[in-house]
C-alpha cells in the first residue's frame, strides 16, 4: 500500500512537471510574439477567422482583427494572464485528482467491505465537509502524521491547499474575484494558523489585490508551482514514513 501511494504521487509530480513545462514554451511564444511585433515597421491587420476552412466556419462568423500595437499588448499582458489562470486551473485540478486517488486506494485498504460504487461516490463527495482531509488525518483511518523536518502540522498543511482550492474555485465560477464566503473562509484559515506561521496564508496575501481580484502573473505561478512540490512531498514524506 506504501508503494503504490507514492507512486500515485510520484506519477502526479510528473503531470504537474509537465504542465508548467507546457505554459512556460506559451509564455516563451508570447514573448517571442511581442517582440516580433513591436519591431514590425508595416502596418498589419491579423485576423482571427481568416485561415479558418470555409467548412468548418460557423453560419454567423465573428471576425476579431488586431493591429501590430494591439497585438503587443494581448501578448504582454491578456494572453499572459490567460495562460497563468489556466496554469492555476489545470495544477490544482492534477492536485485534486492526485489526492483523490489516494484517497481511493486507503479507501479500500482500510474498508474492504466497501464496494465500488460506496467508493466512487464517497470519492465524488472527497472535499464535502472535509471528507478526505479527515479520513487522511484521523487516528482511526489513514493517521497521516506531520513528517519529520517540518514544522508545518498535516492539517495545517490543508488549509494551505484548501487556500488555493478557493483561488481555483474563484478562476472558474467568479471571474477571479473571491466572494466574500470565500473571503471569511480564508480568515478562518489564518485564525486557525499558529502566529509563527500566519505569513504563510494567503489571506490578505500578494495573490489578490485590495478588490479581492485575483493577480494574474509569471511570479505568482512559480509561487504556486513550488508550493503543491512542496505539499506533495510533504504528503510522500508522511506516507513513507508511517507503518501499514
Amino acid at each position: 500500500i506504501k508503494e503504490s501511494a507514492k507512486q500515485i504521487i510520484s506519477d502526479g509530480l510528473l503531470k504537474i512537471i509537465k504542465n508548467y513545462t507546457e505554459i512556460a514554451l506559451l509564455i516563451n511564444a508570447c514573448d517571442i510574439s511581442k517582440n516580433r511585433y513591436k519591431k514590425m515597421e508595416q502596418e498589419i491587420a491579423l485576423s482571427t477567422t481568416q485561415n479558418i476552412p470555409s467548412e468548418l466556419r460557423l453560419d454567423l462568423e465573428f471576425d476579431v482583427q488586431f493591429s501590430k500595437e494591439e497585438l503587443v499588448r494581448e501578448y504582454e499582458n491578456k494572453l499572459i494572464e490567460n495562460i497563468c489562470e489556466n496554469y492555476i486551473i489545470s495544477s490544482i485540478s492534477i492536485t485534486d485528482a492526485i489526492l483523490e486517488d489516494l484517497y481511493n486506494l486507503f479507501l479500500k485498504y482500510y474498508d474492504n467491505s466497501l464496494s465500488d460504487t460506496n467508493i466512487e461516490n464517497k470519492v465524488r463527495s472527497a472535499w464535502a465537509n472535509e471528507n478526505m482531509i479527515n479520513f487522511l488525518t484521523n487516528e482511526d483511518k489513514v493517521n497521516l502524521k506531520t513528517p519529520s523536518g517540518y514544522e508545518t502540522g498535516i492539517i495545517e498543511s490543508f488549509y494551505r491547499y484548501s487556500e488555493l482550492r478557493i483561488m481555483r474555485h474563484s478562476l472558474v465560477h467568479t471571474s477571479g474575484k473571491i466572494s466574500d464566503r470565500n473571503i471569511n473562509k480564508l480568515k478562518s484559515y489564518y485564525e486557525q494558523t499558529p502566529d509563527e506561521r500566519k505569513s504563510s496564508s494567503l489571506y490578505n496575501s500578494f495573490l489578490y489585490d485590495a478588490d479581492n481580484e485575483i493577480i494574474l502573473n509569471i511570479n505568482n505561478i512559480l509561487l504556486i508551482r513550488k508550493y503543491l512540490d512542496n505539499f506533495l512531498m510533504y504528503i510522500y514524506k508522511g506516507i513513507d514514513e508511517k507503518t501499514f
